[in-house]
């Protein structure tokens, strides 16, 4: 009888271990999958369901007020050299089919001879841009060198990272260096909800480690306010040096970019 008791009480210690068991992986299912913060360097993976047709995709372009001191409106005729719809080592990646024309600025620092292009497109579904970032995200990891076009023309280049760290999980950055010293094209692409939002950095050295992630801070800010600018963001202001894509239709409106001043080129790896 005794034996028959203790084993009884096992069986009953089993059934509760697993019991508890079976509550704690529930409890862990049942936590919103958006709330959960993935990837590595505090990359967030955004609720991209959620976000998709929330605001203009204006808001998704680089204001002048997000620049350092000294950029100023470039040549709107430059954007054909941003990295959204361009070849990456030698293949190209097909854009999805578009809700709207291409959204694009130019800006251009002439004191150090630099240019920021600011595209923004918005998709027909949000899985088609997070799937276009990826896309491009392996075909630039393909190659170590290749041909790439810019305003000087073909120019061989080494592909090398980005330099600062992904903001969000649906990210690629890319830096092209050219083989003979004189250029050097940096590059990122997000998605965010349904719009793609890619900025380009093309100068005679690399810029500061930071200065792009900063401009996609104040970007995301203006995104997905919950996530990245909690204290909210400022009134809605002009962009100077914006334009659509193709045809014109005169300066757009966004969001004013959050408290803390624009981003710095200054520090890490050497501004230009």
């Amino acid at each position: 009888m005794r034996r028959a008791g203790d084993q009884l009480t096992r069986i009953v210690m089993l059934l509760l271990l697993l019991l508890v068991s079976g509550i704690a992986i529930g409890l862990v299912f049942a936590y919103p999958v958006s709330l959960i913060k993935f990837g590595g360097g505090g990359a967030v993976r955004l609720d991209q369901a959620a976000l998709a047709g929330q605001t203009e995709a204006d808001a998704g372009l680089v204001q002048i007020a997000d620049l350092p001191p000294g950029w100023v409106p470039g040549d709107p005729n430059l954007k054909v050299f941003g990295v959204l719809g361009s070849e990456f080592c030698g293949d190209q990646v097909e854009l999805p089919s578009p809700l709207s024309n291409q959204k694009a600025a130019v800006f251009t620092n002439p004191d150090s001879g630099s240019t920021v292009i600011a595209q923004v497109l918005r998709t027909d579904r949000w899985q088609a841009a997070r799937d276009y970032v990826a896309a491009v995200d392996d075909a630039r990891g393909q190659c170590s060198e290749f041909f790439q076009t810019s305003p000087l023309g073909r120019v061989k280049s080494s592909v090398e990272a980005g330099s600062g760290s992904p903001p969000i999980t649906d990210y690629a950055s890319a830096a092209y260096v050219a083989k003979e010293g004189r250029s050097v094209s940096e590059w990122s692409m997000m998605a965010v909800g349904d719009l793609i939002v890619a900025i380009t950095y093309a100068g005679p050295s690399r810029t500061s480690r930071t200065f792009l992630n900063q401009l996609e801070a104040r970007i995301l800010a203006r995104l997905d306010p919950s996530n990245f600018a909690p204290e909210g963001v400022g009134s809605t202001t002009s962009v100077p040096g914006a334009t659509t894509a193709p045809g014109g239709g005169g300066t757009p409106a966004t969001t004013a970019p959050p408290a803390g001043g624009p981003a710095d080129e200054s520090g890490g790896s050497g501004g230009p």
